[in-house]
């Protein structure tokens, strides 16, 4: 009876066994999984083909998971299988269980190694010969400098400029240029974050940028005013040079009316001066005249032109300056209005102290064209004969003799009066007033010595004038013959008049106007260009 209890004994306890080690290597194997699925998820694939033997004698044995690394605490990749105990020997009747055999061990499945990451390959700079780098831009002083790129890989741009090879602060894709780059060498190297890109760009010989403070042209310059007698100076300097490296000069406006030998300084108002450093005009004047000119900066070749105009005007009046002359005299100079006078005309100049002079003015045909002179020689007495006729035209003068006129640039009127009843003092009408704007007529009926005074803007002059008999002196005015021509007065500034005071007789002479009508422009013409000749003769 107790071999039975014995067989089952040991039937219970190799079965008892075999369960452990089949629970145990179940269990392993479990947390192998787990860990050989954590460690080895990214590496090389599994190799699930081997199976284990069946074990003799009908027991089996537990075999490695299938597909599953078979020791995942170690790592090695082999398993052992657990067995049964074995029998008691010597025990009769009891068979010896043989050991099963043990499963071959299972090479551990290779882990699934993670792809290593390519690393992303660094782009190549572009071939040197396909990449360049220029400077654009007018390389002069105020002007801008960009650096213009082609065929660079890279889209990251530095640029570092330098100056005469010394580096500058700026970092943009521009520079502007000042006085200090004047003459220099201007670098610029741009580089992308591609290693070994860049390129570099130079510019040689920076200009100066002669710049005056007025922009002007020829025709509309810059309009300057003086005034006679008063110290004048102007600042010609212009900017974007450096100190002392620019000169002035004065120049032509037009040069077709430079005449031989004529030096372009010349065009200045009389007393004033150009300083070729620091392009000052300075000076004084004692002539209201107008002169246009041009002042010419250079620096290192480049020049620069400001086109200017000064009108010198007169100072403060002081008294009336008065022209005269005989009115038949005049007509006969002038003509019939059809060319430019020819010959001579003499006339009186009554200055403000009373002083008398008398001119003389002259046109003449060379064969080459027109010449012009005059003269003025101190001293004479106005005269005319008994019946004729004196035209006189005036205005007041500062100190030195410039005509002054009202602020909106019109002459002041002159009134004539004079001392001896019978006198008479005609306004002419513009078409025939061949003296000057404003002048009046003043008849003399009676052989005598006349005192007549012209009056003007509060000012006074008075003068003598000898009337000499004639034979069989007309009784009344005789008609005159009066040209044409709306002219400006002799040796002056043209002149509104209007008669003032009391006076020996006013009205209107018009006698014989008709018969000029036709010449009055030609006439008109010859005798403007005569008053501008004279005056700048005065001069």
């Amino acid at each position: 009876m107790g071999e039975p209890v014995h067989r089952s004994t040991a039937f219970v306890r190799r079965a008892c066994a075999v369960g452990t080690a089949t629970a145990l290597i179940g269990l392993t194997t479990g947390f192998g999984v787990m860990t050989a699925t954590t460690a080895y998820a990214a590496d090389a694939p599994i190799d699930t083909a081997a199976t284990a033997p069946a074990v003799s004698g009908g027991d089996t044995s537990t075999s490695t998971a299938a597909g599953l690394p078979a020791d995942a605490g170690t790592g090695t990749g082999t398993a052992t299988t657990a067995t049964s105990d074995p029998a008691p020997t010597g025990t009769p009747g009891s068979p010896t269980a043989p050991a099963p055999t043990p499963a071959p061990a299972q090479d551990a499945a290779p882990a699934t190694a993670k792809p290593a990451a390519t690393p992303t390959a660094e782009p190549s700079a572009t071939p040197a010969a396909e990449r360049s780098v220029k400077i654009d831009g007018a390389p002069r002083v105020g002007q801008k400098l960009y650096a213009a790129t082609k065929g660079f890989t890279g889209k990251n741009y530095s640029y570092t400029w330098s100056v005469d090879g010394v580096p500058t602060d700026d970092t943009s894709s521009s520079f502007e240029l000042t006085t200090d780059e004047i003459g220099t060498v201007i670098r610029v190297v741009v580089s992308t974050e591609v290693p070994d890109e860049f390129e570099v760009a130079t510019l040689e010989d920076i200009k100066p940028n002669p710049t005056f403070a007025d922009t002007t042209t020829e025709d509309e310059p810059l309009e300057l005013s003086a005034t006679a007698g008063e110290a004048f100076s102007r600042s010609f300097a212009v900017t974007g040079t450096k100190s002392g490296d620019v000169s002035y000069a004065i120049g032509w406006v037009d040069l077709d009316s430079a005449e031989p030998g004529q030096e372009p300084a010349s065009q200045l108002p009389q007393g004033f001066h150009l300083d070729e450093k620091t392009g000052i005009i300075s000076g004084s004047t004692k002539w209201a005249t107008y002169a246009d000119f041009t002042v010419v900066a250079t620096s290192r070749g480049v020049s620069a032109t400001e086109y200017v105009e000064i009108d010198v005007e007169a100072g403060a009046p002081v008294g009336v300056q008065v022209f005269t002359a005989d009115r038949q005299q005049v007509a006969d100079f002038v003509g019939d209005g059809s060319e430019i006078p020819k010959g001579e005309l003499s006339g009186w100049q009554i200055d403000f102290d009373g002083s008398v002079s008398t001119f003389t003015e002259s046109f003449r045909d060379s064969g080459d064209g027109f010449g012009y002179s005059q003269s003025v020689i101190p001293g004479g007495q106005p005269t005319v004969p008994q019946g004729g006729s004196l035209l006189v035209s005036g205005s007041p003068v500062d100190r030195f003799g410039n005509w002054v006129s009202e602020a909106d640039g019109d002459s002041y009127p002159i009134a004539v009066t004079s001392n001896v009843a019978s006198d008479v003092v005609r306004t002419l009408p513009e078409d025939v007033d061949t003296f000057g704007y404003g002048s009046l007529a003043v008849t003399f009926p009676h052989a005598s010595e006349h005192r007549l005074t012209v009056r003007s803007s509060g000012f006074s002059a008075a003068f003598s004038v000898e009337v000499v008999p004639t034979a069989t002196a007309p009784v009344a005015t005789p008609p005159v013959v009066t040209p044409p021509v709306a002219a400006a007065p002799i040796g002056t500034a043209p002149v509104r008049t209007a008669a003032h005071g009391r006076l020996a007789y006013t009205g209107t002479d018009a006698t014989d106007s008709l018969p000029w009508a036709l010449g009055m422009l030609a006439a008109g013409a010859a005798l403007v260009g005569l008053r501008f000749a004279r005056r700048r003769a005065q001069r």
